[in-house]
């Protein structure tokens, strides 16, 4: 995978790698007619989040 480093050699994304990367996405809180949005800064964000199979626009509400 490239970009998780600034001169963008391909390399094999470590969980520290991961979770620094994911560690400054951000969470823009909505309200009824506003929904949550992921802030995201940077593409490699999107791209471990896809590759993580996780769709960022599914909101999901916490289980009582």
């Amino acid at each position: 995978m490239s970009g998780l480093y600034p001169d963008n050699r391909r390399v094999r994304p470590t969980g520290r790698m991961i979770f620094y990367h994911l560690g400054e996405l951000t969470l823009r809180i909505g309200s009824i007619t506003d929904p949550p949005t992921v802030q995201i800064t940077r593409g490699v964000q999107l791209h471990l989040l896809d590759l993580l199979d996780t769709d960022i626009g599914q909101t999901r509400w916490p289980q009582m």
